[in-house]
């Protein structure tokens, strides 16, 4: 057990990631369970990383959606920088796919429309997530069946202006849901989000992404090839789905258009 700030405290430790510890506990005096990020040290000693925090921390708490990870709160101190949000419990839609492999189309429309509408809430408050893939997206267990909600959005952004060297290529994000002009290092745009959603969309339909293979040859996949169809896909999800995979950025639709095609199919 251990204390963040002070009224926070960290029960157990449940999950790791490329940018920090996430815990479960709870704030002092009351029983309800949050979920707390601590960004690795060498992040939090970045003080342009806990400028830029601190700088968008009113935008950040501004995404209210249903279908977002909410951020509480945010605590600095010394060496230690901590995102207090809401605590979800179902695992994650990683796990999903790992269990399951490929999931019904009318599943795939149902979980991309929250997912969508999550990430088109994103959007409308000026953010890209830059890193949408399984892992970051989390089930909450608090309704039957489990819904989706997107989590981590801004976070791999922001940690990513301190990181100088990529083993990946030139942007903040997973090589096999990364938009070719992410990999270029291309400014953060919505449509970064609609690709790798397509990707993830993709492999929810069929059990594995569009592209696999080492981290380089997966990105010029991404650039240069188009993804074969899946079996079993319904022709409208599929044309929604070349759409989001589009190579060019212009060319993809806006979240919040996705989330209202899939709505229209579900």
């Amino acid at each position: 057990m251990e204390r963040l700030g002070s009224v926070y405290i960290l029960e157990e430790r449940i999950g790791a990631g490329a940018q920090g510890d996430v815990w479960k506990g709870h704030k002092e005096g009351s029983e309800e369970p949050l979920a707390f990020k601590k960004l690795r040290p060498e992040l939090a000693r970045e003080r342009n990383v806990i400028d830029a925090f601190l700088k968008e921390r009113d935008t950040l708490e501004r995404v209210d959606s249903p279908h977002v990870v909410r951020l509480r709160d945010m605590v600095t101190e010394g060496e230690t920088l901590g995102l207090v949000m809401d605590y979800v419990g179902g695992g994650d839609l990683a796990d999903v796919i790992r269990e399951q492999g490929a999931l019904a189309p009318e599943l795939v429309v149902s979980y991309g429309t929250a997912i969508a509408a999550g990430l088109s809430a994103i959007h409308a408050a000026g953010l890209v997530h830059r890193d949408v893939k399984p892992a970051n997206i989390l089930m909450d267990d608090a309704s039957t069946p489990a819904t989706p909600r997107v989590a981590d959005f801004g976070v791999a952004r922001i940690c990513d202006s301190a990181v100088s060297t990529r083993s990946t290529g030139g942007g903040a994000g997973t090589p096999l849901y990364m938009s070719p002009e992410a990999a270029d290092g291309l400014p953060a745009a919505p449509s970064m989000d609609v690709y790798s959603l397509g990707a993830m969309l993709y492999e929810m339909c069929c059990g594995v992404p569009p592209f696999t293979g080492a981290p380089a040859q997966v990105l010029a996949q991404h650039a240069r090839r188009d993804a074969g169809r899946p079996g079993g896909v319904p022709d409208e999800l599929w044309n929604l789905l070349a759409a989001m995979l589009a190579k060019h950025p212009e060319a993809r639709p806006p979240a919040a258009a996705v989330a209202a095609e899939l709505e229209r199919l579900g």
